[in-house]
């Protein structure tokens, strides 16, 4: 009993953050922002736009940073959160993920010289365009569980984009290892390939984390 008063006193006097959710939609909305910058980057070959779809998905990424670090710091900060601390701070790296591996792709591009994406690479970029939007109009959801059938729902879209982008993914690889021999070529090309792959992956992360959270509470 006394514990339990105690619970109590200490939930009406400690800092309580509904924030939460503004934050994860936030990340989101720079995920599906970043997604769409590296689609128009793959598509086009021209140096200087590529320098301007990085420098914009770099601010992109440094804005994210920020939403991230305000949610890791709040943590530490609220007595009383939205689902388990440990839900919330593996939401908030999924999807920081999700736009630092975009990131990661043109700074990979740019290291190896930039040259033109292969079509299997364009693909992709459309795919994690699509996994993204899903991860924003899921993430956007959440706060209401009275959405949980459809968040499921999303979840299971969010599987099969993945599984797609898993099948363009070795077809590039297979096409890029039958037809190239040039060793910086290979070399640039498969750590590209792994990027993507981990961009997608990361929409699977975010959306493995918010199943179990609905799962948990309906």
């Amino acid at each position: 009993m006394a514990n339990a008063t105690f619970g109590r006193l200490m939930a009406a006097i400690t800092p309580r953050n509904d924030n939460y959710f503004v934050l994860f939609n936030n990340l989101a909305d720079c995920a599906v922002r970043g997604s769409k910058v590296l689609a128009m980057m793959t598509a086009v070959s021209d140096a200087d736009k590529f320098d301007d779809h990085f420098a914009q998905i770099r601010k992109i990424e440094s804005e994210a940073d920020e939403y991230t670090k305000e949610i890791l710091l709040s943590l530490h900060k609220t007595f009383i959160t939205p689902f388990d601390r440990r839900e919330i701070r593996e939401l908030a790296m999924a999807l920081d993920d999700i736009i630092d591996y975009m990131e990661d792709i043109p700074q990979s591009a740019k290291i190896y010289g930039r040259s033109s994406f292969t079509p299997e690479m364009v693909a992709l970029a459309q795919i994690l365009l699509r996994a993204s939007e899903k991860v924003r109009e899921t993430v956007h959801m959440l706060s209401d569980m009275k959405n949980a059938e459809r968040i499921l729902h999303n979840c299971e879209e969010i599987s099969l984009i993945e599984g797609e982008g898993d099948h363009v993914m070795r077809s590039g690889m297979q096409r890029l290892f039958a037809e190239e021999s040039d060793a910086r070529t290979l070399i640039r090309s498969k750590e590209l390939y792994d990027l993507f792959e981990e961009a997608i992956d990361s929409c699977q992360d975010v959306s493995d984390v918010i199943h179990g959270v609905v799962l948990e509470r309906i």
